[in-house]
């Protein structure tokens, strides 16, 4: 797989001297989700060549053959109803929920896009933390008005699991900032922090003697269970734990566990092990825990068509598309 699909539908060559108009030859694309239509509107205006269509229900969607399919959370049925579809565009960082496309299709994600995002949502928990705003909010509950110690970035140990672009997106603002960052990659490698780069054979090593814990690794097989009962047991009593990637990242028995004993004395979850996050779970309730509903790295429409239409164009330049995902690997 090159990154680099073939061209639109061919058709045979005609006498020089002959005009042939061939509408088949145009690109055909299915775009998919709750926003599609006014997509598919703005893709029109853009690129007018191309046939769009648009659809957000799998009955809605003609069985056909297309050329790619843009969006993200395609269920399985709408690949199993189309035919020829050579690339995915996946509108989202992850793709560990990409079940159903092809073998043979190009797939990529969007990189680069929810980088600065996923920063700040993780440098406002990490302020929520160290500033003290659940005493604040609680003391105005109470309305009693009592000074209490705060914190500062500068100093905090932050460990970020995960070197790709969020990663050290979030790794580089943090050390801008004066915090003793230390990232975890698959492979050690130069990175633009001033603090120690931990490959996958060190994560012991890595997550010793942190105050907070960042989670930006994507979800593979690899990943599963990454933050399980024994490393949870190397943090420090008091670690505060931030979830950006993936809920099943973490043993949820074993974070509950953490966090009703104190060594986790805090976790930001902005992903779950069932989204939408059912009224009856447990996790709504605890008072050491956050939660957002998957929003730190929000997929914009506007971002999200630009990103397509460039990819669309160095496919019909033949070159390499941003994003390509190593199917082996998951990201």
């Amino acid at each position: 797989m090159t990154g680099v699909p073939e061209g639109p539908r061919t058709v045979p060559s005609a006498p020089a001297s002959a005009t042939l108009v061939v509408m088949d030859a145009r690109w055909r694309i299915l775009v998919w989700g709750p926003d599609s239509h006014e997509a598919v509107r703005r893709f029109r205006a853009a690129r007018p060549d191309v046939d769009w269509v648009a659809a957000d229900r799998v009955d809605e969607v003609p069985p056909t053959s297309f050329d790619a399919v843009f969006g993200s959370e395609v269920p399985a049925a709408v690949f199993g109803r189309i035919s020829g579809v050579r690339w995915v565009q996946w509108w989202a960082a992850g793709v560990d929920d990409a079940v159903g496309v092809p073998d043979d299709a190009v797939l990529t994600r969007m990189v680069g896009v929810f980088t600065r995002d996923m920063a700040e949502y993780v440098l406002a928990c990490v302020l929520d933390w160290v500033k003290g705003f659940a005493v604040a909010r609680a003391q105005q509950a109470e309305r009693r008005w009592t000074p209490y110690p705060v914190g500062t970035v500068a100093g905090l140990r932050v460990g970020v699991a995960g070197s790709g672009q969020v990663g050290a997106g979030v790794a580089q603002l943090l050390d801008q900032l004066g915090a003793e960052v230390t990232l975890l990659a698959r492979e050690p490698r130069a990175l633009p922090v001033a603090g120690a780069v931990f490959g996958a054979d060190a994560v012991e090593a890595f997550l010793g003697g942190l105050s907070v814990l960042v989670l930006a690794l994507p979800l593979t097989d690899a990943t599963r269970g990454f933050l399980n009962r024994e490393r949870l047991a190397l943090l420090r009593p008091g670690t505060v734990v931030i979830n950006v990637g993936r809920g099943a990242l973490i043993d949820e028995e074993a974070l509950w566990d953490a966090l009703e004993a104190g060594r986790v004395a805090h976790a930001y979850l902005d992903v779950a092990w069932e989204e939408p996050l059912p009224p009856s779970s447990r996790w709504w309730n605890h008072p050491r825990v956050t939660l957002t509903p998957h929003v730190a790295g929000p997929t914009r429409l506007a971002e999200a068509v630009n990103y397509s239409l460039g990819n669309l164009t160095r496919w019909e330049q033949g070159k390499p598309l941003r994003g390509v995902v190593d199917r082996v690997r998951g990201y």
